[in-house]
């Protein structure tokens, strides 16, 4: 099984969580830290499948999900 690594583009996420509700394993969250700064975290990323939803249906294409 490949491993995948999401990176959430800081400058370019607005925090709308679009990202963190496509997500069909639930491994972005919007969580204690980062919803003061309302960025997505990848928190369960060893879940994470490489379907891309989150990066597809990002308005702000702010996501990009790289195999490692």
């Amino acid at each position: 099984m490949a491993n995948y690594n999401i990176v959430v583009n800081r400058k370019l996420c607005k925090g709308c969580g679009i990202c963190v509700e496509v997500c069909p394993r639930k491994v972005l969250k919007m969580n204690g830290v980062c919803k003061e700064t309302g960025y997505p975290n990848p928190v369960l990323i060893g879940e994470c499948i490489g379907c891309k939803l989150c990066m597809w249906f990002c308005p702000d294409q702010a996501i990009a999900v790289v195999k490692q």
